[in-house]
């Protein structure tokens, strides 16, 4: 839900433009501008990418052995073929 209102001023030729685009792209021109604003300043640094890439693959997963593990896997196809 937006709820804050900012105020931006653009030349006559900017604005045209930024019409122009969002007619387009059929979006309005504020939805434009937030989708810009979000690509340029709100996504994960790399340093936040790679810090969740190592936490990531820092975890340990407790598999159990194949044989048990393939039988969970095709019990549960067959449980959701049973379903249908």
């Amino acid at each position: 839900m937006l709820s804050k209102r900012v105020e931006i001023l653009f030349d006559p030729k900017q604005y045209a433009e930024l019409e122009r685009e969002a007619r387009r792209r059929e979006k309005s021109v504020g939805a434009l501008i937030r989708e810009a604003v979000e690509k340029q300043f709100l996504q994960p640094t790399r340093r936040q990418k790679l810090a969740a890439v190592r936490r990531l693959t820092s975890q340990q997963v407790d598999w159990p052995p194949w044989e048990e593990l393939k039988e969970q896997i095709i019990n549960a196809k067959v449980s959701g073929l049973d379903a249908s």
